[in-house]
């Protein structure tokens, strides 16, 4: 019978493994570095030359103002109807080399908030938005994700292993 540490190593290697994708699809994004700007949110976070994406920025203070990057130029920002924000569609320059890009945002007040690595050009076409083309190949973050969940699965394997090993050869009672 496991002991109710067993089941909690068990279950702690599990939610590690299953951890591990989410972290990775949710590094990069939040507010950048900045004085209280807010958010700054690319959509899609994947693109190819030549296409637009769109850039929000939510902060009542940052209504107007301009948004640039090395991948576009600089755009200006249009208030959004709500209130909460402005918002830029720039179109990624043909020339521009695969990649990650920074956005910086400059509010009408001067202030100005930098999301680094906020969206990545590709050669190819984009899968639904959501991932690079199929000519890119694993990813450094793919590879490491992997690597995690069977180091984790190892662990909590042998943990299990060593935790009912000499159990058998106790006497009961």
């Amino acid at each position: 019978m496991r002991t109710p540490r067993a089941r909690t190593a068990a279950a702690a290697c599990v939610l590690l493994a299953l951890a591990a994708p989410s972290a990775a699809a949710n590094s990069g994004t939040g507010t950048g570095t900045g004085t209280g700007t807010g958010n700054i949110v690319v959509a899609p976070a994947v693109t190819t030359r030549d296409e637009p994406v769109t850039v929000t920025v939510h902060a009542a203070s940052c209504r107007t103002g301009s948004a640039s990057s090395p991948a576009f130029g600089e755009t200006p920002l249009t208030p959004q109807a709500d209130g909460a924000g402005g918002r830029a569609t720039p179109a990624v320059a043909r020339d521009v080399a695969p990649g990650s890009y920074d956005i910086t945002v400059t509010c009408e007040d001067g202030r100005s908030v930098t999301r680094t690595a906020a969206f990545t050009v590709v050669n190819g076409a984009v899968r639904g938005g959501d991932g690079p083309a199929p000519s890119e190949g694993t990813s450094t973050a793919d590879l490491v994700i992997g690597g995690l969940m069977v180091a984790s699965a190892l662990i909590g394997g042998g943990v299990l292993w060593l935790r009912g090993e000499g159990r058998e050869d106790r006497p009961v009672g």
